[in-house]
């Protein structure tokens, strides 16, 4: 209810599928970019390597696409957990703290990347 109105407001499916895109977009704008771009370009791609899953990564799995042993990419996956864009999900598992950053790196992944290569790396 709203001040004691018993009237139901309805939106129309269109204008919340918009405004939820909107919203991402935002938060895109004002929190991943900026998150991501004061990032090592190795952490970016320990994110990008992450991305590829649905849920919780496994950080084998992630050395592996990173081509790194598992002691180098820990490295990252440390200064990570301190920048406070991943956690420990459980045991040998690492998933994104900040809402969404899964679906920004799938959209925004290859500006990323390019932007690495172009800059020559680290």
């Amino acid at each position: 209810m709203l001040n004691g109105c018993r009237d139901r407001v309805t939106i129309p499916g269109l204008d919340v599928a918009d405004g939820d895109k909107q919203a991402k977009i935002k938060l895109g704008d004002m929190v991943h970019g900026p998150a991501l771009d004061g990032l090592s370009a190795m952490g970016r791609d320990y994110l990008l390597a992450m991305a590829q899953d649905d849920g919780p990564s496994a950080t084998g799995d992630i050395a592996k696409r990173l081509e790194r042993d598992l002691g180098y990419a820990n490295v990252y996956r440390t200064q990570l957990i301190k920048e406070d864009i991943i956690y420990q999900s459980s045991y040998g598992y690492v998933d994104f703290k900040l809402p969404y950053l899964r679906d920004y790196l799938r959209e925004h992944g290859a500006y990323h990347q390019m932007r690495k290569n172009l800059s020559g790396g680290e």
